[in-house]
């Protein structure tokens, strides 16, 4: 056996290095009560209340991105379809309104962090505002991108039906022939061919902006306990 044909098959025999998993971020939950450290009172119920909606936008995302993908769009007509983007709209719409109830969380966070006169604690509890702060606004970003994709995908269809429709109702009589300056045919920009790889483009929008809401809620997790106790 040749020295390159033992060479190849200590290479196919050695283990394939693998790169080493980047840490999963801390999962957020809501803030109970420590033994280690008294609580902040007044801060835990504003802090419980923007990290509530966090989670609650969690899941609403992910029944979005479930719904894009599972919904077999192109096998629905025009009624089923538009009902299922409206239903769509509607759930992608609690994302931003509990965004705007959240904001007065997190501003209400931000004044206490202000206001708080250990320099400790003070970092603490501004870093964990900023973190929240940060998925949330990740979150209600997702959601405005999901209604304003739905919106025009919405709008192009109804625009292409009603084209459909006035040139049926506006034929011509067999006995008129259009003039030059008529114009017979008109490209404008209608739904796209599949609404089902539409809609996989956009969950797969979501699936990629995840991990950043991920990455900001883990921050806030590694500090909530800091931020919220030692009163």
């Amino acid at each position: 056996m040749s020295s390159l044909v033992w060479f190849v098959m200590l290479l196919a025999a050695a283990p394939v290095p693998t790169t080493a998993p980047s840490e999963a971020p801390t999962p957020l939950t809501e803030i109970g009560r420590t033994r280690n450290a008294p609580i902040c009172t007044a801060i835990v119920v504003h802090a419980n209340g923007a990290i509530t909606t966090t989670l609650d936008n969690d899941r609403t995302l992910a029944i979005i991105s479930h719904n894009l993908r599972a919904t077999n769009f192109d096998g629905l007509n025009a009624m089923q379809k538009r009902n299922a983007i409206e239903e769509l709209l509607k759930t992608a719409s609690t994302i931003r309104q509990n965004g705007k109830v959240a904001d007065g969380e997190i501003k209400q966070l931000r004044a206490y962090a202000e206001a708080a006169t250990d320099p400790q604690r003070k970092t603490e509890l501004k870093t964990f505002t900023d973190a929240l702060g940060g998925a949330l606004y990740r979150q209600t970003k997702e959601a405005n991108e999901v209604v304003s994709a739905l919106t025009i995908l919405q709008s192009r269809g109804e625009a292409q039906e009603a084209r459909g429709i006035m040139a049926t109702n506006n034929q011509l009589p067999e006995n008129v022939v259009p003039s030059s300056t008529t114009t017979t045919t008109q490209v404008l920009p209608g739904a796209p061919d599949s609404i089902n790889a539409f809609m996989h483009e956009l969950a797969d929008g979501l699936a990629d902006r995840a991990p950043g809401i991920a990455g900001d809620e883990g921050i806030a997790a590694d500090h909530s306990i800091a931020a919220t106790s030692g009163c």
